[in-house]
């Protein structure tokens, strides 16, 4: 009988990890798990160098929308990588979330953030 029970309890820890694990599948497959910011959703990407992670230039795609929006999504974008990269959060901007509108860069509609983590 306990084994049963065990055996029970095992099956519906699996299931539940299971059901996480689809979840965030179709999450990443429907984009229903992306951040908002300003109350938008922008599409956002950060490239480096492989060798160097540090450096980095993330691209907010649609900025129009909200430029402040834009602004965090860039942000988020970073603290990410920074986290993933050396376990901080520390980022220091070229031209970042902070910069005056007349510092901003923009190619076609994306804004242009450039930076490096501390790390």
């Amino acid at each position: 009988m306990m084994a049963r029970a065990s055996l029970l309890a095992l099956g519906a820890v699996v299931a539940l990890t299971g059901c996480g694990t689809i979840s965030n599948v179709t999450d990443r497959i429907t984009g229903s798990g992306r951040q908002a910011f300003d109350g938008q959703m922008f599409r956002a990407s950060l490239a480096h160098d492989r060798d160097a992670p540090a450096a980095f230039v993330v691209r907010v795609q649609d900025a129009a929308k909200s430029l402040t929006g834009a602004r965090e999504a860039g942000r988020y974008e970073a603290t990410k990588h920074c986290i993933e990269y050396f376990g901080n959060s520390a980022a220091v901007w070229s031209v970042g979330p902070d910069s005056p509108d007349e510092a901003l860069v923009f190619d076609g509609g994306a804004l242009v953030l450039t930076g490096r983590c501390e790390g």
